[in-house]
C-alpha cells in the first residue's frame, strides 16, 4: 500500500488578487489529508467502484473521480490495475483551508507512486493544478503549490502557464502564533466566488484594478513585517488586507461582525480564502499579542476555534517503494 499525505493552506494574503496577476503570501498548516492506493482483490474499471472513502464525503468522490481522469489522460493509461482507494482528512471542507488541492495533490502522488513509481513534486503540482481546474474553474494555482512544496510560499501567476514560485525559508520569518475562528462553512463554492469577483471585474475593471494594486502592496507589506518582526506592522498590514476583501464583496456580513470584535479589542482578523458572503465564510485567521482575547471571541459566538502551526511540511510520501524517480 502507499500512502500520501498532503497538507492544507492558509492564504495569508493575496487570495482573488492573485488570479489576476498579482502576488500571494501562503503557507502550509498542521492539518493533512491521507491517500492511500492499494491492490484490489478483483479487477475492476469503473472509477466509481475504485473509490473507498473513509471520511463519507461525497464531494471527495467527485474530485477523486477527477484526479484519476487527469492521471490517466496524462499517462496514457486506458485501464487502471485494479487498486482501491481510501481517504483520511483533517483538514476542514470548504472552509479556506485548501482541502480540494490537498486532496488532489495527495490522490495525484499517490497514483503516481502506485501506478507508475515516480515520485516528482513538481510533476504532481502540474496536475493537481489539472485537476483543481476541472473542480473550480480558474484557479491561480496557489493552492496546490502550497500544499506541495509546503513551508511559506510567494506566488505569482504570470500567465496560466508561467508562475513565479519562492519557496520562503520559514526560519528567516518571526511568524507569531495564529488563531483560526470558523465563521461559517460558506453557501458558495470556490467557483461561485471567483466567478462572482470576475463579474465584477468585468463590470468596473478600473475600481478592482485599484483594489488589487494596493492589494498588492498590503501582501509586500506583510512579509516584510513578518521577515522583521514588526506586530503592529503586521497588524495594520492584516486590517487593510481585510477591507480591501470587503471591498470586492467576499466577506459575509457576520464575518465582518467577528473581525470587527477581535479588531476592537486591538488585534487583527481577515477571511482566509474564497469567503463566502450569504452565510459564513470560511476561517477567519486571527492574531492577537494575547490569544485568549480572539479565543474569548470565538466563544462569545459559539464559534469553533483552533490553534494552528504555519509553514509546515508539504506533500510526503508516509511508506511504499523506495525508488524515487
Amino acid at each position: 500500500m502507499i500512502i500520501v499525505s498532503s497538507p492544507g493552506k492558509i492564504h495569508l494574503l493575496g487570495e482573488h488578487a492573485v488570479v489576476y496577476g498579482r502576488p500571494a503570501v501562503l503557507a502550509a498548516i498542521d492539518k493533512r489529508v491521507y491517500v492511500g492506493v492499494k491492490t484490489q482483490g478483483t479487477k475492476n474499471r469503473n472509477k466509481r467502484d475504485l473509490i473507498t472513502v473513509i471520511n463519507n464525503n461525497h464531494k471527495d468522490e467527485k474530485l477523486l473521480r477527477e484526479a484519476i481522469d487527469v492521471f490517466q489522460k496524462t499517462f496514457g493509461i486506458k485501464d487502471l490495475p485494479p487498486i482501491e482507494i481510501s481517504v483520511s482528512s483533517n483538514i476542514a471542507i470548504g472552509s479556506g483551508l485548501g482541502s480540494s488541492a490537498a486532496l488532489a495533490a495527495a490522490t495525484i502522488g499517490a497514483l503516481m507512486k502506485f501506478v507508475k513509481n515516480i515520485w516528482n513534486p513538481f510533476r504532481i503540482n502540474e496536475l493537481a493544478y489539472e485537476v483543481e481546474k476541472k473542480i473550480h474553474g480558474n484557479p491561480s494555482g496557489a493552492d496546490n503549490t502550497t500544499v506541495v512544496f509546503g513551508g511559506l510560499v510567494w506566488f505569482r501567476r504570470e500567465f496560466d502557464f508561467l508562475k513565479s514560485i519562492w519557496s520562503l525559508p520559514v526560519s528567516s520569518y518571526k511568524i507569531p502564533p495564529f488563531i483560526l475562528i470558523d465563521s461559517g462553512r460558506p453557501k458558495e463554492t470556490t467557483g461561485e466566488m471567483v466567478g462572482n469577483v470576475a463579474k465584477l471585474y468585468k463590470r468596473n475593471k478600473k475600481k478592482m484594478e485599484e483594489i488589487f494594486v494596493d492589494q498588492e502592496k498590503q501582501t509586500k507589506n506583510l512579509l516584510l513585517a513578518l521577515r522583521e518582526g514588526k506586530i503592529r506592522h503586521l497588524i495594520n498590514t492584516i486590517r487593510n488586507g481585510q477591507r480591501n476583501l470587503e471591498k470586492i464583496g467576499v466577506v459575509s456580513a457576520f464575518a465582518q461582525k467577528i473581525i470587527r470584535e477581535i479588531e476592537k479589542r486591538d488585534g487583527a482578523a481577515k477571511i482566509s480564502g474564497a469567503g463566502g458572503i450569504k452565510e459564513g465564510s470560511g476561517m477567519i485567521l486571527c492574531y492577537h499579542k494575547d490569544l485568549t482575547v480572539v479565543k474569548k471571541v470565538g466563544e462569545g459566538y459559539n464559534l469553533p476555534f483552533y490553534d494552528i502551526k504555519l509553514g509546515g511540511e508539504g506533500i510526503r510520501l508516509e511508506n511504499g517503494r523506495e525508488k524515487q524517480n
